[in-house]
């Protein structure tokens, strides 16, 4: 329910910003723009490993050619996963017994390309972002947080197609994605070596 809640707000004031642009298939001709959703499922990162669709994805670009466009993103997520009671070896002479909350904040950055197919109403496309990757790592247990910041190298291709229905400037976003970083990390008995996503996006187009 937070989920659709968390959604539904980042449409409506996506919405109501793009509504009031003047009436045209995109703003230009010349750029793109897309605010989205983010569903992500990590694979095998030894931390918080259930996918969840607490994300987003910011991102806008201009095109060199009618085809071909280069420009930035944004966009952040986090994945949390519970982890039941075992015994932790905290140093030679020291250990605890508990149970812990994992949580795992990715926020990556850079530019992106974009290479599009067509240049009507539908338009598929391939893209590929590069840049870096700051993730926060966080186990609570009892009263207590033990926290970790890492940061890495980030890339990750992408699939997917803008539509633009109307005449507005508004239009629909989606895409599939995979993500690859190279932070690595310890935090208590855990260990990040790299992350590696699988996600989707959808969200809006102007």
């Amino acid at each position: 329910m937070k989920t659709i809640k968390y959604l539904s707000g980042i449409l409506a004031v996506s919405a109501m910003f793009l509504m009031s642009l003047p009436a045209r298939a995109q703003i230009t001709p010349d750029t793109y723009f897309n605010i989205d959703w983010q569903i992500n499922l990590p694979l095998s990162n030894g931390f918080a490993e259930n996918g969840s669709g607490w994300g987003a994805n910011f991102e806008g670009g201009y095109y060199l050619s009618p085809s071909f466009a280069l420009g930035a993103f944004l966009n952040y997520h986090t994945n949390h996963e519970y982890v039941s009671r075992r015994t932790i070896q905290l140093n030679n002479t020291t250990s605890m017994s508990t149970d812990q909350q994992h949580s795992l904040f990715q926020l990556p950055f850079g530019v992106a390309a974009h290479y599009r197919f067509d240049y009507n109403k539908f338009q598929p496309y391939v893209g590929f972002k590069l840049g870096a990757q700051y993730a926060h790592m966080t186990s609570d247990f009892y009263i207590y947080e033990e926290s970790k910041n890492t940061w890495g190298f980030y890339m990750s291709p992408e699939i997917g197609f803008e539509y633009y229905p109307w005449t507005n400037g508004l239009g629909f976003h989606a895409a599939f994605y995979y993500s690859f970083s190279t932070n690595k990390g310890t935090l208590l008995d855990s260990d990040i070596n790299k992350l590696n996503n699988l996600g989707f996006r959808i969200g809006v187009a102007f």
